[in-house]
């Protein structure tokens, strides 16, 4: 009876969460930087990730979801209401991806899959990846790799939910490269538009105890 209740709460919660905010997130566009750098977004169905492109063609990608769920792969049906409804433990994901030809291998393995090749300005770049790294390197001697999801995971300070999910960080990380996102974050439905984006300030995030 209470696994049935909280289905329903769940379900209410993601039609007023659609009727609300709506599905698609839009990414605009900066003017093409000098000294760009390839930020890749791959779309996953469910949830999202990014792959920084370093300068010796290294691929360097970050996903985040809930620690039990992806790390743990406590991912059985009736724990889906209680970490979509109320703040749960985080986990920041990694992989490596070697280079020269790292981007080729990427495209090669997630084909199929949606993904956006997007220009960032490097020193953006090289900010957020040093900052993930060090919250990564935090929690380097809780890793757990998931040959499932191919990422090693550490637990986050960042809680997990329904309003604060894989799609959410990944917003929170393409604005702090000097994007422009609308759209509620709750999907992984991603589009990118060439029209400009307005003209804002984005003071990034201090990295996580």
């Amino acid at each position: 009876m209470l696994r049935h209740l909280l289905f329903a709460l769940t379900a209410c919660l993601l039609l007023a969460a659609i009727l609300l905010a709506g599905c698609t997130n839009t990414i605009r566009l900066p003017a093409p930087p000098a000294d760009d750098r390839a930020v890749y977004l791959v779309d996953f169905g469910r949830h999202t990730r990014l792959a920084f492109e370093l300068p010796d063609g290294t691929l360097i990608e970050y996903g985040y979801g809930e620690w039990k769920w992806y790390a743990r792969m406590e991912d059985h049906w009736w724990r889906a209401p209680a970490v979509l409804l109320w703040p749960t433990q985080g986990t920041l994901g990694r992989r490596e991806w070697p280079g020269p030809q790292a981007h080729a291998r990427l495209l090669q393995e997630y084909d199929g899959l949606t993904i956006l090749q997007l220009p960032a300005a490097a020193q953006r770049v090289d900010a957020l990846v040093g900052r993930l790294g060090r919250d990564f390197s935090r929690r380097s001697g809780q890793v757990i790799h998931n040959i499932i999801y191919r990422l090693d995971f550490v637990p986050y300070s960042r809680s997990y939910w329904l309003f604060n999910n894989s799609n959410h960080a990944v917003k929170e990380w393409l604005e702090e490269l000097g994007f422009e996102v609308t759209g509620s974050g709750i999907f992984a439905e991603w589009r990118q538009s060439q029209e400009p984006p307005t003209t804002r300030r984005f003071t990034p995030p201090a990295s996580r105890p």
